[in-house]
């Protein structure tokens, strides 16, 4: 009883293996997260509340799912390639 063909498998972020993985079909997609834009609201919430201002209790930054189709899009593929200069 092979599963293989029958059941996606899921990744959630990314690292070079996963999207080897992604890119050779042995999983499904990754959910991915955008690390620049969890960084930049949190220092924006923090930055407000330091001046008193109301802030949301809890700030969502969204995630993406990341399929071999998508995944040389421009916006995914800066997820998955991110430049750190």
């Amino acid at each position: 009883n092979s599963l293989a063909g029958k059941v996606g498998l899921v990744g959630f972020d990314s690292d070079e293996k996963l999207i080897k993985f992604l890119n050779d079909g042995v999983i499904s997609a990754l959910v991915v997260q955008d690390p620049y834009r969890m960084g930049y609201d949190g220092i924006k919430t923090a930055l407000a509340a330091s001046k008193g201002e109301k802030v949301e209790a809890n700030v969502d930054t969204g995630a993406n799912l990341v399929t071999k189709a998508n995944m040389k899009d421009p916006k995914i593929d800066a997820l998955l390639n991110p430049k750190l200069d």
